[in-house]
């Protein structure tokens, strides 16, 4: 059975803690950030961490799209 080890994963502008990535999705890890308001993006394959603004709602429920 293969062990899996999970990510935790942290804003690199603000340094709080935003989330954990389980370690068996292969789809990146996309989350906001409580405290500077920015989509905290963590690439599965490369493992680095990406800050963005968040896109602007294209849609009226709300819903923003990658």
């Amino acid at each position: 059975m293969k062990k899996y080890k999970p990510v935790k994963i942290f804003c690199s502008q603000c340094r709080p803690y935003v989330g954990t990535w389980d370690g068996r999705s292969t789809s990146n890890y996309i989350v906001r950030c409580s405290k500077c308001r920015k989509r905290v993006v963590y690439y599965v394959d490369s493992g680095e961490i990406e800050v963005k603004d968040i896109p602007k709602r294209n849609c009226s429920s709300g819903m923003t799209f990658i």
